[in-house]
């Protein structure tokens, strides 16, 4: 690594240090004087953190905050009887109701990210995939809910290139796919059935904060569990857990994350 490469690395850890010492949020001069760093230079490496959803920025108090994107990855770490710890242990919960796997995504466009994944009983010999991953929004349960959560303009003018891109055949146009949309907003979930991979489905609900939608909550396995006349029966348990995460994260006073603030 390169002399100025490790300098960054130290500053950008120094920073993170920083704004994690302050739960309650901390300033652009506090956290550089805290630091050590110059002003111009901590702002240039906070402003790429917040945009990379792993610190938050009020946009009134112009106060930084860790993100839930940053303690997805180091919340093993962290007490479990804390925020993160209680997230989990829904998490837990509704893979034992269910006997799937459960997780907790955020949007981040134009991917969703899976920020925590807990393995069900049925899942045996098998490897998850790494925590954090970025998954399409058109193939996802969690995607169809967050986006259905969305003005529709902010859907076209901030997804229609990669809808043109990456969309599968299967979910038509865009206006098709945003009328379907419509269908999740009334029965309050979403399901996906042989669309991100063949043979796996999933089913997901909404985790509602402060009048958006910045996180779901899902459930996903083999379609030979999973089958499409037990979709209303599991969503019955997301839906529920859903509700939970709703009211601890609301209790805990979670940031909701940049990316979707700017809405």
């Amino acid at each position: 690594m390169a002399p100025s490469e490790a300098g960054l690395v130290r500053r950008t850890i120094w920073l993170l240090r920083a704004v994690a010492a302050h739960p309650e949020g901390v300033g652009l001069s506090e956290v550089a004087r805290e630091a050590g760093i110059p002003k111009a230079t901590c702002y240039r490496v906070l402003t790429v953190l917040e945009r990379e959803s792993w610190l938050t920025l009020d946009p009134v108090t112009r106060r930084y905050r860790v993100s839930l994107g940053l303690l997805s990855i180091v919340g093993g770490l962290l007490d479990g009887g804390g925020a993160y710890g209680h997230m989990r242990e829904v998490l837990r919960n509704l893979a034992e109701e269910t006997r799937e796997t459960a997780g907790f995504d955020v949007l981040l466009p134009p991917k969703v990210m899976v920020v925590a994944q807990v393995p069900g009983p049925s899942l045996i010999g098998q490897t998850l995939k790494p925590v954090p991953r970025t998954q399409p929004v058109w193939a996802t349960s969690t995607g169809k809910v967050l986006l259905a959560a969305l003005n529709p303009d902010s859907v076209r003018a901030d997804f229609t290139e990669e809808f043109a891109e990456h969309a599968p055949p299967e979910a038509g146009d865009l206006e098709s796919f945003m009328g379907s949309l419509e269908a999740v907003r009334n029965r309050g979930f979403a399901f996906a059935y042989d669309e991100l991979e063949i043979g796996a489905a999933s089913v997901a609900a909404p985790v509602r904060l402060r009048g958006t939608t910045p996180y779901a909550v899902w459930i996903g396995g083999p379609t030979y569990r999973i089958t499409r006349d037990r979709i209303d029966i599991m969503a019955e348990s997301v839906i529920k857990a859903a509700r939970q995460l709703t009211d601890l994260l609301s209790n805990a006073d979670i940031d909701i994350p940049s990316a979707f603030a700017r809405r």
